[in-house]
């Protein structure tokens, strides 16, 4: 009935029903269903929503980043933006370059990152040549950094520096129309306003999750530096306990990874992809 008509599994079970009885008739008609590849193709499924895994927790600032290449208009030889932002904190780097080159990577990681926060334990980006490089993969080996690849089927997983880099050229945007600068010598003022802005997810700044203390601080939150070294010692335990709280905080909103399959799907198996 199935092979002429092609009715789904609802139509398949009264139509059968009004002659004759079988247990197990509703499983009988899904799978028919489910194992017609006409139907397969034409049919619209209704997927559900799937709690989507994460990456590994970071518990220090720049243990983990993302890093991806924005394309800008050109302002002398500079035409890109490397993007760097951390998991935790969600603190951004970002870099005028004149190429996205592996060159430049590995440049900016050994010049920049590594002297101020240490080696990266995880990077992430897309499959861009600057990032899949020999050059680049070699220079993480050496450091003993996992560098992950996002799939090109989940671009989600470049979510988080894609949503930066938005961010960014709209901060930048702005402070051109207001200042008439080119986005090179307004990139810092746009850096500076990102950082010191209170995170949706977490309340608190990047420049707060880093530093223990708010950009703007208060004179009251200033004041133990101030007299003398017993004030000092107590001002550096409060902040050393501010990072410890706000570190926990920046855990939160992080999704940590799965711990169990969400479909039963096994690599080498055959799969549609739907293209229109």
């Amino acid at each position: 009935i199935h092979r002429n008509y092609h009715w789904g599994s609802r139509a398949l079970v009264d139509h059968f029903s009004r002659t004759f009885f079988c247990l197990g008739v509703y499983e009988m008609t899904n799978q028919i269903t489910r194992n017609c590849v006409i139907c397969q193709k034409v049919n619209q499924k209704v997927m559900k929503n799937v709690t989507g895994g994460g990456m590994d927790l970071a518990t220090r600032p720049f243990q983990s980043i993302q890093i991806d290449f924005t394309e800008m208009p050109p302002v002398q030889r500079w035409k890109y933006l490397l993007v760097i932002v951390d998991h935790l904190t969600h603190w951004v780097e970002a870099l005028a370059t004149i190429n996205a080159t592996a060159q430049t990577v590995s440049k900016v990681i050994l010049e920049q990152i590594l002297p101020r926060y240490g080696v990266p334990y995880r990077i992430d980006s897309d499959r861009g040549t600057h990032f899949t490089s020999k050059v680049v993969q070699t220079l993480m080996e050496q450091l003993g950094t996992d560098w992950k690849l996002h799939t090109p089927w989940h671009p989600q997983s470049s979510g988080r520096v894609e949503r930066m880099n938005q961010t960014l050229k709209k901060m930048l945007t702005k402070l051109i129309l207001e200042t008439k600068w080119t986005w090179v010598k307004c990139l810092p003022l746009a850096l500076l306003k990102i950082r010191t802005q209170p995170c949706v997810d977490i309340q608190i700044s990047p420049y707060e999750m880093l530093y223990g203390l708010p950009y703007l601080a208060t004179q009251k939150e200033l004041d133990t530096k101030e007299h003398g070294n017993i004030n000092i010692q107590k001002y550096i335990t409060i902040i050393a306990n501010n990072i410890k709280e706000l570190k926990e905080k920046g855990l939160l909103p992080q999704t940590p990874p799965l711990n169990s399959p969400i479909h039963n799907i096994e690599p080498g198996d055959w799969v549609l992809i739907k293209t229109w």
